[in-house]
């Protein structure tokens, strides 16, 4: 068992000095009288209100801003013909993607102007994406021809899935292409994500954070979490009082309705109601552009659950002013003496913040207990960030750290240059290996050509098996991506020649590579489940620089350390370096339908 650092307890030695002139201060304001404490509790109410709708409204805004930004992503690759929508395979895993890439989208959906839709739902493993006819749905009928009339995407009206006992909020995106008008896309947000959302924001225990459209019908609230049973196309919400929520359902009953002794504040609305003996305060504000029913975003507090610890104070002696110099003495002497160690550790977290790991001093030990155990704390984190910094690559850290705390990287189409490397012959080297030997071979290797990628300022994505996967243009834009990409290989062909003169001295076995490169666009972003993410790139690029990395066994030579192929459109990238390329013509790569020219990266110095 770990043993507690010694010294003193910082709360202890506080206790005396600013925790007195708090609770001096505290005393002083509750003497003036029990109606100052009671239009301070109305104050206290009024301020945590106006947070939780604030934060409410602005976190509500931002969990559907993204589905705006999927559908604007899927219309502008219509547009640019990258997909075609009387392709459904094509158009299907588009909408699936776009599943991944905003999670709190539960449907995506193109109408055609026959009013057939292909459907992608979330959570759906086999059969992800189906056409549906809805042609005779009137609301589906009314929905496209509100969007072919509009400029831009815009919010419409509800969507029932009645057999699930879902209703849907959507986004709805008129696509057109060259001026002809295709279909329109939609995305639906459920009314259970919505509430499971909105469930999650901290409030305060006696608070409850709901979403009406307009006045009657609900729309968020944790009583939705699991959908509502009966609910139909001309039923689509359930009103306050089928939530099973008495005090929400009491919200507009004129006959439970107190009056109100203090301002709100600006933009808000108030509204008192006594329920089962309790008093509670709802608080809401009108949010529009969600649809043609304005929402009523809002939270209702337990007015007397807020005033109980002023209540139960009463009044308290008044104290002398010598205990206020005194505390005031105490605080400026406590603060002086624990200044020095919180700079330090302040000084310390600033180099883990610039990622100066390495520089990053050890922090000693003082009297105090608190900064003791924080000290511990920092200590054991530089340990762990010296290990951790071996499985990320630094290049995103540093994006990550110096971008703001409440933006996330967004998945976006960047132009790239990919590069797959795979050992020759690697399954009969490992089978005259023992395990240990193989790691050993492995992590020796990787070093050695992970450093060639980095150098060039690549980024390595992943490790699988003995292949190694790295791209250039992302995190970071680089206009040079395809001669980064392709000096890389030359240097891991200079590292591969010293590491087999030394293999072959020692009597064992050259390594030799085969290595394939191609540029072209990809999607790079956060690709994953709220769960676990990975920064990655997804899109043809990929497959097409491992496909060339396969046809490289074809062209490999029997004394070369390694053989790389590269696609047309990288080489077209390195005119005016000094990278010399071989053509070897158009060729076949597995899985594609058409040839596409490849040429040989000459990769040993002349």
């Amino acid at each position: 068992m770990r043993r507690s650092p010694k010294g003193l307890p910082i709360a202890i030695v506080l206790a005396g000095a600013i925790g007195a002139v708090v609770i001096i201060a505290v005393a002083i304001v509750y003497a003036a009288g029990y109606g100052v404490a009671r239009k301070a509790t109305a104050d206290l109410v009024s301020e945590r209100a106006n947070f939780a709708i604030d934060t409410i409204i602005s976190r509500t805004t931002q969990h559907l801003q993204p589905i705006r930004a999927q559908l604007a992503y899927i219309n502008s690759a219509v547009d640019a013909g990258d997909v075609d929508v009387e392709d459904p395979a094509a158009l299907g895993n588009l909408l699936s993607a776009s599943l991944a890439a905003a999670p709190q989208v539960s449907v995506a959906a193109f109408i055609y102007p026959d009013l057939s839709v292909l459907r992608a739902l979330r959570g759906r493993i086999a059969g992800r994406t189906a056409i549906l006819d809805w042609s005779e749905d009137a609301e589906v009928a009314r929905s496209y021809a509100l969007a072919k009339a509009a400029d831009g995407p815009f919010w419409g009206g509800l969507f029932v899935a009645e057999e699930a006992g879902q209703a849907f909020i959507n986004l709805r995106h008129p696509v057109r292409q060259g001026g002809r008008f295709l279909g329109v896309l939609v995305a639906g947000v459920s009314v259970s994500e919505l509430s499971m959302f909105i469930s999650g924001i901290p409030l305060a225990v006696s608070d409850q954070a709901f979403i009406l459209r307009g006045h009657n019908e609900v729309l968020a609230h944790p009583a939705l979490l699991d959908g509502v049973p009966g609910i139909s196309d001309t039923h689509p919400l359930p009103a306050l009082h089928e939530v099973g929520d008495p005090i929400l359902g009491a919200l507009w009953a004129a006959e439970n309705e107190i009056p109100l002794d203090f301002d709100i504040g600006d933009g808000l609305t108030a509204r008192a109601v006594a329920v089962s003996g309790g008093e509670y305060v709802f608080i809401y504000r009108t949010l529009a552009g969600y649809g043609d029913v304005p929402w009523l975003v809002g939270t209702y507090v337990d007015l007397d659950a807020a005033s109980a610890p002023l209540d139960r104070l009463g009044l308290i002696p008044r104290v002398g002013i010598a205990i206020l110099v005194l505390g005031l003495g105490l605080a400026l002497f406590m603060g002086s003496r624990l200044s020095r160690p919180i700079r330090q550790l302040s000084a310390a977290a600033e180099r883990i913040r610039a990622l100066d790991v390495d520089g990053a001093p050890e922090l000693k030990l003082g009297r105090f207990r608190e900064l003791n155990e924080a000290a511990r704390a920092y200590n054991a984190m530089i340990g762990a960030l010296r290990s951790f910094q071996t499985y990320v690559p630094r290049a995103l850290v540093g994006r990550l750290i110096g971008q703001e705390a409440d933006t996330a990287i967004v998945s976006e189409e960047r132009e790239v240059t990919v590069l797959f490397t795979d050992i020759i012959g690697f399954s009969t080297l490992a089978e005259n290996m023992s395990a240990v030997d193989l790691a050993t071979l492995l992590n020796a290797h990787f070093t050695a050509i992970g450093q060639c990628v980095e150098a060039e300022g690549g980024t390595i994505d992943k490790y699988i098996g003995d292949s190694l996967m790295a791209f250039w243009g992302a995190p970071d834009r680089q206009s040079d991506h395809a001669a980064r990409a392709c000096n890389a290989a030359r240097a891991i062909e200079r590292a591969l020649a010293i590491t087999n003169q030394a293999r072959c001295a020692n009597g064992e076995g050259a390594v030799r590579l085969r290595i394939g490169i191609h540029s072209g666009k990809a999607v790079v972003g956060n690709i994953g489940s709220p769960s676990r993410i990975n920064y990655t790139i997804v899109g043809d690029t990929v497959n097409i620089a491992e496909r060339l990395e396969e046809l490289a066994r074809d062209e490999a030579s029997e004394v070369a350390n390694t053989t790389v192929l590269i696609s047309e459109s990288t080489a077209e990238q390195l005119e005016g370096t000094d990278i010399a390329v071989l053509p070897l013509g158009a060729r076949q790569l597995r899985g594609r339908h058409r040839p596409i020219d490849v040429f040989q990266l000459v990769v040993d110095e002349a």
